[in-house]
């Protein structure tokens, strides 16, 4: 086990809370512990890490070996008597690529929390991605700046554009380092076999990037670090933490000419990072390229410690950055779906409006509020595919959509809710709704009412309701609406959605108009 000690006495230990986080990757497991300064700041104080190669197998065969889960397991071990010896209460540990695309991934979870009573998490690529935007965001200034930011694990990359601070897309790409070692493998035309490799993926790679020219391309993961710090030590590059294509170019060049006893001997490398930074190497210069960035930018920041921060800061904290990006997000896809932004906008004001008004009755969460204005928002966009049936291509746009913090669950709500803005009602003969469990069954029930009533409210996109009071009673749901006009056509309009509101809470929905006060 290697140990990074980052401060040299413990007392700022015995004065602040202590968190820990696990992460699971690929090529290895870590462990980080992280507490506030003096200053209040989250730091990451220690760091363990375990060469433990998930990817190994995983990649191969599809299925972890007896042997390499004997070696997790063991390393959990040390990991559990490390948070014993810290007294730490509070953890979190996170899986990636190769415990997702492993068939007995899930045996090993349930072994791992047999023998260590730790709880490990399989995250999706987009939570992964959220994670790291998390911790770059923290250490880097992305204001006022368009970026890509390029996280290379074992498994995966997630590719994440950001504009303002704020992410609008991003997307897991199955090109991490151990992933292609075990694919293509260490032959003499090992540089064709991965071009040839990537053939796939660059389309999807110019899509996503689009034709907005990015200023910066921030790295992390350990090979991105250890990339910089060759340039630096080897290459006169000017700092580990800043790198240009061509110094990449030239470093790709030199690794060519080495054997991997080579790369470990001359350039002091770990056996489990020399075999894998050639790979690394040409697939960071290759979306460098695609982006047409010059220059790469290497902070320490870390999925590890994005999980550390997310953990340390307040849920409103964190709350509120999944709603910034969330929001980004969806004005994104808005602008590629071409849809009227303005009209979303609006719609979500109106079916907001309602659900906080009737909390009393449905009792959901700041989550699913935060789901239906997503839902309001980007409701059009299978209009994109085609108009007829575009509540069912909208449904199916946002399941094949990255959405940031978004789990699988929530981003299935949404879908659904989206599905049920109009036409038929939520039925068990629909498999994508049957697959949902009772409870998210009856989120999207309730959301998809207060979405069909803020779409109709702004019937004929007139934009005339500026107000709506709710009042509850055991057997009505009455709106009572104020705006321009008689507001005829948007009341008729909210009243056809009285059958809708009978089934899900079963009331008897009235739609009237209330004059302004004098």
């Amino acid at each position: 086990m290697e140990l990074t000690n980052f401060f040299t006495h413990d007392e700022r230990l015995e004065k602040n809370g202590l968190v820990a986080a696990i992460d699971v990757g690929s090529n290895a497991m870590r462990l980080g512990i992280a507490a506030y300064d003096k200053d209040g700041v989250a730091q990451l104080i220690q760091r363990y890490r375990e060469p433990v190669r998930l990817g190994h197998d995983a990649f191969t065969s599809g299925t972890i070996s007896p042997q390499t889960m004997h070696d997790a397991v063991q390393a959990f071990q040390q990991f559990q008597r490390i948070i014993k010896q810290y007294h730490i209460d509070t953890y979190r540990a996170v899986a990636t690529s190769a415990m997702r695309d492993a068939r007995n991934g899930m045996q090993l979870i349930q072994r791992i929390h047999q023998e260590t009573d730790i709880s490990l998490e399989l995250i999706s690529g987009e939570e992964e991605a959220r994670l790291i935007h998390y911790s770059i965001a923290r250490r880097v200034n992305l204001h006022h700046q368009f970026v890509l930011l390029v996280d290379m694990g074992g498994g995966s990359v997630e590719v994440t554009l950001c504009d303002n601070g704020e992410v609008i897309s991003a997307q897991s790409f199955k090109l991490g380092t151990v992933r292609l070692l075990e694919i293509l493998g260490e032959s003499s035309n090992f540089n064709t076999l991965l071009s040839e490799y990537m053939d796939g993926v660059r389309n999807k790679l110019k899509e996503q990037i689009g034709s907005k020219k990015a200023s910066l391309c921030i790295a992390t993961g350990g090979n991105a670090g250890a990339l910089g710090s060759l340039i630096h030590q080897y290459f006169n590059g000017k700092s580990s933490t800043f790198i240009t294509d061509k110094q990449l170019k030239n470093l790709i060049v030199h690794l060519e000419g080495l054997s991997l006893e080579e790369r470990m001997h001359n350039l002091n490398l770990r056996p489990d990072r020399a075999d894998v930074i050639l790979p690394a190497a040409i697939v960071f210069h290759e979306i460098m390229k695609l982006a047409k960035v010059k220059d790469m930018l290497i902070p320490e920041a870390s999925l590890l410690d994005g999980v550390l921060l997310d953990m340390m800061d307040t849920e409103t904290d964190t709350r509120h950055s999944q709603r910034k990006n969330l929001l980004a997000i969806a004005q994104n896809m808005g602008k590629r779906f071409h849809i009227d932004r303005h009209y979303g906008k609006l719609v979500a004001r109106l079916a907001l409006s309602i659900f906080d008004q009737s909390q009393a009755l449905h009792h959901l969460d700041k989550q699913d509020r935060l789901l239906l204005e997503i839902a309001a928002r980007i409701h059009e966009i299978g209009m994109y595919v085609r108009v007829g049936g575009h509540h069912h291509h909208a449904a199916y746009l946002i399941s094949a959509s990255s959405l940031l913090g978004l789990s699988d669950k929530d981003k299935s709500v949404l879908a659904q809710t989206v599905r049920y803005q109009r036409k038929a009602f939520p039925d068990k003969s629909h498999a994508d709704f049957t697959q949902l469990s009772q409870d998210n069954q009856q989120r999207v029930k309730y959301l998809s009412s207060f979405l069909r009533l803020g779409i109709a409210l702004n019937k004929d996109r007139r934009h005339r309701v500026y107000h709506i009071q709710v009042e509850l009673s055991n057997k009505d749901f009455k709106l009572y609406i104020q705006g321009k006009g008689d507001l005829l056509l948007e009341c008729w309009s909210a009243n056809k959605v009285t059958e809708y509101i009978q089934l899900i809470f079963d009331l008897t929905l009235s739609v009237e108009t209330i004059k302004p006060p004098c």
